[in-house]
């Protein structure tokens, strides 16, 4: 990943050196272990490494910490968006036998409610999932309430097809669209604040 071999070549110099910390030395094995082409052309290149990407020869410690928290950071909050996006996505295959026939736990005949919310809960995490893939540094904390802010707003607006009628899942509840709207109006906020921040700084 594009991601991925930017953030490595930044670490090869200290690598390559012998000055690494263990943990830059274990983030670059690993990655060489999954790209053994990339391994090939890295200690073809040495230390110069002219042929992967324009770097300075010398060892900078505070770069490499740099590079080994942003990699660390990225690489952790990319896996927690997959693996709590294929969790959400497992659930709605939840099922019991029941008088010799499947009954789907989050899909009731009568109440569909769970398996659309959860549907949306996994849709959420598996846009958030590939949005991160192909960003480079990690989630600022405004992009991360944005998020929030957005899916908070839109899961009020959650509905089900029956007998070939559009029926709101939260018709019936307004204490909980009353409690979603809050929470969605907080994220909100808290976006607009850190927005207001980063201009302030002029980032």
């Amino acid at each position: 990943m594009k991601l991925e071999r930017e953030v490595i070549v930044d670490l090869l110099p200290a690598y390559f050196s012998g000055e690494a910390s263990a943990a830059t030395r274990a983030l670059v094995e690993e990655y060489f272990r999954e790209h053994p082409d990339f391994e090939q052309s890295a200690r073809k290149a040495g230390n110069s490494l002219e042929t992967l990407k324009t770097a300075p020869r010398g060892v900078d410690p505070e770069k490499e910490k740099l590079a080994f928290e942003r990699a660390r950071m990225v690489t952790e909050t990319r896996s927690s968006f997959l693996w709590m996006a294929i969790l959400f996505t497992l659930l709605l295959f939840l099922f019991r036998i029941q008088d010799h026939k499947i009954v789907w736990l989050f899909w009731g005949v009568n109440n569909a409610f769970p398996g659309v919310a959860f549907s949306a809960v996994a849709l959420f995490l598996w846009l958030m999932y590939f949005y991160t893939r192909k960003r480079k540094d990690p989630l600022t904390q405004r992009a991360k309430f944005l998020g929030a802010a957005i899916f908070y707003s839109l899961f009020p607006f959650l509905f089900t097809i029956k007998d070939h009628k559009i029926v709101w899942v939260f018709q019936h509840d307004s204490n909980l669209v009353i409690i979603l709207g809050a929470v969605a109006l907080i994220n909100w906020a808290l976006f607009f604040y850190h927005w207001w921040r980063a201009k302030k700084m002029g980032s």
